[in-house]
């Protein structure tokens, strides 16, 4: 479950802001790990009135267990509704009540996200509960039997109750698929099947400090802050080491897969999405295929409306495996004609001559990577956003600074080379969205 639409409309606030200034901001502190492994960083802001505690797992969807697709993403239901410390289970309403300044509980391929952002002066309460949920964390059958429906719920939604979504989640399956019928999300199939004693144990060897950090955005003083960390987590034990991901299984590209659903959105129209598997942070191909990506959402950044077909998906945190293009379509429509047009966006985007302006336009595209340094005024309230994109810039081994100069360092022909890597035709997963009748 998530929490982006204020993520989303931040981001680009923040774009728009950055064409006009580029003021240096705050530092972060380094991090710092705890006797038990757990790694800390602090971003102080002065000039705001909360605080986001967010906590990064190293573990998501990769690390489930082979047949048993969907443990991480129930677990994270789970790790924010379930008994800990002195706080009684609880159901989402409940969960995100407690937040009204912001939250979100996600996994992600290869990362599990628990936030809360709270007033300044609940920051010692907040730090209780972090502590709490990675030491004290109490599932019950009672929990799985309220959760698991949601997941269903949840999965529905992506792979047919949402059109739009489900162009680009069924796209990223024949991309990256998962073995023994597992899906992202989870397979309905496989969540049924998990007991509570391994939802239990898979949380006491995995979610632990070892495999965490802690990044703490907004209002604090940083000694006081480092002294209840330590106070309320340092004694937590540490956890056992990850499990290996599952292995990868060969793409399923090359062919158009029609896919009918019933949507459970008003006015839905079908969907024709293309996709390709995205280059990692610190390939050869990354900084290229970033650029690609920052011609088309700039181009097609005036389509993007809520709750209909994004027309670009590539979101460089929370999901940087996958890159979609996606529109409506209409009953009627020249499916082929519609193909062509997508593809198109991405052969401009690939063959147009390379400007400084251009690189500077995906530098700021791509602030939250570091790229440029956002002033505290800019972030506003919003430390959620601040915090995550520091963890998840920590997680991926991401540098801002040397990201933005090998930015200018790229050429036309590394571009171009990616029409025969990573954008090549037979690496393209195609899906048609249909609307039952």
């Amino acid at each position: 479950m998530t929490n982006k639409i204020k993520h989303i409309i931040f981001i680009t606030t923040i774009v728009s802001v950055l064409f006009t200034t580029s003021t240096i901001s705050a530092e972060t502190s380094e991090p710092y790990k705890l006797d038990n492994g757990l790694t800390v960083i602090l971003r102080s802001v002065p000039t705001v009135n909360n605080v986001a505690f967010v906590v990064l797992y190293n573990i998501g969807e990769n690390h489930d267990p082979i047949g048993k697709s969907g443990m991480a993403h129930l677990l994270e239901h789970l790790y924010v509704t379930a008994a800990a410390g002195e706080r009684p289970a609880r159901d989402v309403m409940q969960f995100t009540r407690h937040y009204p300044a912001g939250w979100n509980a996600q996994t992600g391929t290869d990362y599990t996200v628990i936030a809360g952002v709270v007033e300044a002066e609940q920051f010692s309460d907040e730090i209780k509960d972090v502590a709490a949920r990675m030491n004290d964390l109490r599932i019950t059958e009672a929990d799985i039997k309220r959760e698991v429906p949601r997941v269903k719920q949840e999965l529905t939604n992506m792979y047919g109750g949402i059109p739009m979504l489900a162009g680009i989640n069924h796209a990223r399956a024949q991309l990256h698929p998962i073995p023994q019928g597992g899906q992202r999300g989870g397979a309905i199939a496989h969540i049924q099947t998990i007991t509570l004693d391994e939802l239990q144990q898979f949380w006491k060897d995995y979610y632990k400090p070892n495999n965490a950090i802690l990044i703490v955005a907004g209002k604090f003083d940083v000694e006081e802050a480092k002294k209840s960390i330590h106070e309320n987590l340092s004694q937590i034990t540490t956890g056992k080491l990850l499990p290996e991901p599952h292995p990868k299984s060969k793409p399923k590209t090359g062919d158009v897969n029609k896919i009918n659903v019933q949507p459970v959105v008003p006015n839905a129209t079908g969907v024709a999405a293309i996709g390709y598997a995205a280059p990692l942070p610190g390939s050869k191909e990354y900084v290229p295929f970033l650029i690609v990506y920052s011609r088309m959402a700039y181009a097609l950044q005036t389509q993007f409306q809520m709750g209909k077909a994004q027309p670009i998906f590539y979101p460089p945190f929370d999901d940087p495996t996958t890159l979609v293009l996606q529109t409506e379509l209409t009953s009627g429509e020249d499916v082929d004609a519609v193909l062509k047009e997508l593809d198109q966006r991405l052969q401009t985007a690939l063959t147009s001559k390379l400007t400084p302006q251009e690189k500077q336009q995906t530098i700021n595209m791509l602030a939250l990577l570091g790229t440029v340094d956002i002033p505290d005024t800019q972030w506003g309230e919003n430390m959620y956003s601040l915090a995550f994109s520091i963890g998840r810039q920590y997680q991926l081994q991401i540098n801002g600074k040397e990201l933005r100069a090998t930015i200018e360092n790229v050429t036309d022909t590394d571009i171009q080379n990616l029409g025969k890597t990573i954008f090549a035709p037979e690496k393209r997963a195609t899906i048609i969205i249909e609307l039952e009748k």
